[in-house]
């Protein structure tokens, strides 16, 4: 959840009226602290008020009074946490204010704000509603957390059910969690569902795998199982919606691929990058060129729409930022910078610039193949952002066939920067006829091991054939002067030989056929020259 800091008059008043809005809806509740109930909500009565530019919860009823100052918050559906000061005390305590609906566990203690007392609890909880909505399935067991010996990811529910006599896997994941652990849930999946029919006879193995994602967070893995083939085909899949809180269960309409690639890539944000350059107001336009000038050789502007600004790179890591609508707030300063480490960026201005020049000098000094400090935090972050910013210079290192006038970076990218892509798209000669045609290839690639690796590359084709087939790249005005040919995307799944995690192989497997893809290993020490050393079809693995 979000927290909004609450330091002024203005912050204090906003915060009031989003808390006093959230009230009206909430004719029961609770409020509670560290699990415990402090007062249900009627019979106390609740009270925001401002006094001298603070923000005050007053709360009573026939037998106390009590009164805090509030900090911070955040709002979700059903749900507020607030941070209070009470008295003179400096360290803020966390309230919570619970809607009461139907079908929730009473008491605050159903719904613990900690990650490892959430996980058992919803991992508890989702038994519970599998229980009651699902009356012809039997739950014969339910664990929680990592089972390294079978390299079953944790921060998962993992249950074992059985439906007239056929046994199935369910996995489910709190809408507490990050994107990142919800978009995890396939894969995890994938791995349980491989260790737990390795040493089953036939009988015995589970033929079904169910996944729970939290309501409304279902269409990555409804369109991820859309094109999965599990097990040659003799693993069926399901998606179940779950609201933890309301304590609802409702199962989610699978998509075919017909549909799920005729529909238009609408949450997609598409590169106007030269337009948006030529745009730029004077004061921005100058620091644009000055930037660029420190090293042309080295620094790339990067566009980043769903935030509307250029992010200046050396070797894929940013040092520089210039908004699109305001050239005045330029600035500049590397996350991960331990002498920066958790300070906001600098403010660009003629008497900042020689700060902003001894910064690229430190950069284009450390972050180099060769670099003789290899443990300073500039050479060793965004790893994959420096490979593919080699790639992209040098694509026919990765395939001779890639046409090097055709490489696109962030092509097309996510809304709000959601998921951080850096993926390549490109274009090989298709012979498979006369006519002279390209065929689109997706490249996804990684530095380091990552189970996700297989099915982020699955989304990113995905989108790239959603636009094939609606002819929104012509219409964008990208891989001009070629035809493309009239074929699916290929996927190339890249990373260091031995970076591959190990479960690369059980995921990969579980890819629809219609994926044709590659599995392209690269030598250890790329930052000195990528050279390709294994190049495996995923069909063959």
């Amino acid at each position: 959840m979000a927290m909004k800091s609450i330091q002024t008059r203005e912050e204090a008043l906003t915060a009031r009226y989003e808390l006093e809005l959230f009230m009206i809806g909430t004719p029961r509740g609770y409020l509670g602290s560290g699990g415990k109930l402090l007062a249900r909500i009627p019979p106390a009565a609740l009270e925001w008020s401002v006094e001298w530019g603070r923000l005050i919860l007053t709360w009573w009823d026939d037998e106390q009074s009590q009164r805090v100052r509030i900090t911070g918050y955040g709002i979700e559906r059903g749900r507020v946490v607030l941070l209070a000061v009470r008295g003179l005390t400096t360290a803020p305590m966390k309230l919570v204010i619970d809607r009461e609906v139907e079908g929730q566990s009473p008491g605050l203690e159903a719904a613990p704000e900690e990650l490892p007392a959430r996980r058992l609890w919803y991992a508890e909880r989702l038994a519970g509603l599998i229980d009651r909505w699902m009356p012809e399935v039997r739950i014969d067991g339910w664990s929680v957390g990592a089972d390294q010996p079978r390299q079953v990811p944790g921060r998962y529910a993992r249950l074992r059910l059985t439906r007239r006599g056929e046994k199935i896997l369910a996995l489910g994941v709190s809408a507490a969690e990050e994107h990142p652990t919800v978009d995890g849930l396939i894969a995890a999946g994938l791995i349980w569902q491989q260790s737990y029919n390795r040493d089953r006879s036939p009988e015995r193995q589970a033929r079904q795998l169910w996944f729970f994602p939290p309501r409304t967070r279902s269409l990555t893995v409804i369109e991820r199982i859309s094109f999965l083939r599990i097990g040659d085909g003799r693993i069926s899949t399901s998606c179940f919606e779950v609201d933890e809180i309301r304590g609802e269960i409702s199962e989610v309409r699978p998509v075919s691929q017909f549909e799920l690639l005729s529909a238009g890539p609408q949450d997609l944000l598409w590169p106007e990058f030269p337009a948006l350059v030529e745009r730029l107001d004077r004061i921005g336009l100058e620091w644009h060129r000055r930037i660029i000038a420190m090293a042309p050789a080295l620094i790339e502007p990067r566009y980043r729409p769903g935030r509307r600004l250029i992010g200046y790179t050396v070797h894929g890591l940013e040092f520089a930022r210039l908004p699109i609508d305001d050239g005045h707030s330029a600035e500049f300063g590397v996350s991960g910078d331990p002498e920066r480490m958790g300070r906001r960026g600098r403010h660009l201005t003629e008497r900042s610039l020689p700060e902003l020049h001894q910064l690229v000098r430190q950069l284009v000094t450390i972050r180099r193949a060769g670099s003789a400090d290899r443990r300073h935090p500039f050479y060793r972050l965004r790893a994959e952002g420096w490979l593919e910013s080699l790639l992209r210079r040098n694509i026919r290192a990765l395939d001779p066939r890639l046409d090097p006038r055709f490489i696109y970076s962030q092509i097309p990218a996510w809304h709000a920067d959601e998921r951080s892509v850096i993926d390549l798209l490109g274009m090989v000669d298709d012979r498979v006829d006369s006519a002279d045609r390209g065929r689109l290839v997706v490249i996804e690639i990684k530095a380091a091991e990552d189970p996700q690796l297989p099915l982020q590359g699955l989304d990113y084709w995905m989108r790239v054939e959603q636009a094939r087939l609606q002819g929104e790249f012509r219409r964008r005005g990208l891989f001009a002067g070629a035809r493309i040919a009239d074929r699916s995307p290929l996927l190339y799944l890249v990373a260091p030989r031995l970076r591959f995690h190990r479960s690369f192989t059980t995921i990969a497997r579980s890819l629809h056929p219609d994926v044709e893809g590659l599995r392209i290993g690269l030598n250890s020490n790329w930052r000195d020259g990528v050279q390709v050393r294994s190049f495996e079809l995923l069909r063959e693995l």
